[in-house]
């Protein structure tokens, strides 16, 4: 197993390999601010890539990650957390191609808009012809909490295959009036009751680390962003 950590300082570009039969973690914390940002990952016969990104910068920025499942028995998941706020603009492009049998990927994003900031989750999953008994899903999903932000949640499938299994899930929607409305009939503030909700929003990207340390890290940083 092959672990590779960031706390900050990530690469403007990243190029990985994962070996036949290996699994390979890739484990971003970003705390202070990201920068335009390409990751590339092949991952060989029965190899596994899992990677996971927490952000609560207060910057703008593209972020790419293309993932090319080389041949039969590979997968990936890939997973993110975003905080958007000011008047930030982030953009989140996960994508993956797989291009031999027997192949898995799982990508889903996570996402908080508010004040006056834009959150955007693209990305495409294409399964080539011959690429049978894959099994692929991208799922991406954000909560609006302000009228000037903006937020957009596009996956795309391109199937080049039969035999498969392929979906996608995408969810934009304002903050829910009747979950504020019940914490607030409860004696909670409208801003106790916003860090309640996205706190339980964002929270379960800690499950994906093992540091205890930066797992706290990680929940003061979603409950400090609102």
């Amino acid at each position: 197993m092959i672990n590779i950590d960031y706390i900050d300082n990530l690469p403007s570009i990243l190029d990985l390999k994962v070996p036949a039969g290996e699994t390979l973690n890739l484990r971003i914390c970003a705390f202070s601010s990201l920068q335009d940002t390409i990751i590339n990952v092949d991952v060989d016969e029965n190899g596994y890539f899992n990677g996971v990104l927490a952000d609560f910068t207060d910057n703008s920025f593209k972020f790419i990650v293309n993932i090319s499942l080389k041949s039969r028995g590979s997968g990936c998941e890939w997973h993110a957390a975003s905080l958007a706020k000011n008047k930030t603009k982030k953009v989140f492009e996960p994508s993956v191609t797989h291009n031999d049998t027997h192949q898995y990927a799982l990508m889903s994003n996570y996402g908080i808009a508010r004040d006056e900031s834009e959150l955007v989750f693209a990305g495409c999953s294409e399964i080539i012809k011959g690429a049978k008994a894959t099994n692929t899903r991208q799922e991406a999903k954000i909560i609006v909490f302000d009228e000037k932000c903006k937020a957009k949640a596009s996956p795309i499938l391109k199937i080049g295959e039969n035999d498969i299994s392929a979906s996608h899930g995408a969810v934009v929607g304002r903050l829910n009036d009747q979950h504020l409305f019940y914490l607030e009939s409860r004696g909670i503030s409208e801003e106790q009751a916003k860090r309640l909700i996205t706190l339980g929003y964002l929270k379960p990207i800690t499950n994906y680390f093992t540091d205890e340390k930066l797992k706290e890290r990680i929940v003061e940083s979603i409950e400090k962003g609102i």
